[in-house]
């Protein structure tokens, strides 16, 4: 995709994420492209660019609409996700960690003190955070042993707007405390308290659901009437 392509991908996104764009909202192709002042081809591309992300719904004859979530939709996911987390993290404690997975976890832990430590808060560090993050709860779902409960575990973290939104408004002090959950986690697994580990891995998962909560609902509560034309979102 060209630069002035992704230019306006990347604008759109940003109006869907933010909420400026509310869900329900028709994405007429001709309205978006007067807004921007550009032509309908970039505006179409980028509309089955965010379909295929999962932000737009699409229906034959009538186009591509924002996909709806509410504050409540999010809560009851990370409610779902924060059970699960748990519920691995409980199984990979009571079943004992493998030397290859606690070899891992503890890399992974290690990596995060030296995040922590720099005491700088980037765009790189965010980047460094969100692999580590993800290698971290992957590496527990992994160890609990169970296909079934790893692949719900999957599926709710590839929700489109959760996967977006879930370091959005992630900073350091978020970071600090993160690492926290992570190291204790980590000690809760090596000594096979499952009991302990489920507690923190489902605190962890729900803190993090409740930052995203709190701020969509900021986002709902100045999304423009539904219905409206979609607007510039320079």
């Amino acid at each position: 995709m060209a630069t002035r392509g992704l230019q306006i991908l990347s604008r759109l996104r940003e109006a869907v994420l933010t909420g400026e764009y509310t869900g329900g909202m028709r994405m007429n192709e001709a309205d978006l492209a007067a807004a921007l002042g550009v032509s309908r081809t970039p505006i179409r591309n980028a509309l089955s660019t965010l379909g295929a992300e999962g932000l737009l719904d699409y229906t034959p004859n009538s186009g591509y609409v924002v996909r709806t979530y509410t504050s409540k939709d999010i809560a009851g996911i990370y409610e779902v996700r924060a059970t699960m987390d748990g519920l691995a993290a409980r199984l990979a404690a009571e079943q004992g960690l493998s030397d290859a997975h606690r070899g891992i976890i503890h890399k992974i832990v290690a990596d995060g003190d030296e995040l922590v430590a720099s005491a700088a808060w980037s765009d790189e560090v965010r980047e460094r955070w969100v692999e580590l993050n993800h290698r971290f709860h992957a590496t527990i779902a992994e160890a609990a042993n169970n296909d079934y409960l790893g692949g719900l575990i999957r599926k709710a973290r590839d929700i489109p707007l959760i996967a977006q939104l879930r370091f959005r408004w992630f900073d350091g002090e978020d970071l600090l405390q993160s690492q926290q959950d992570h190291t204790e986690i980590f000690d809760a697994l090596v000594n096979g308290q499952g009991g302990r580990a489920q507690a923190l891995a489902y605190e962890h998962s729900y803190r993090a659901g409740r930052r995203i909560v709190t701020h969509w609902r900021k986002h709902e509560a100045k999304r423009p009437e539904r219905g409206e034309r979609p607007r510039n979102a320079a």
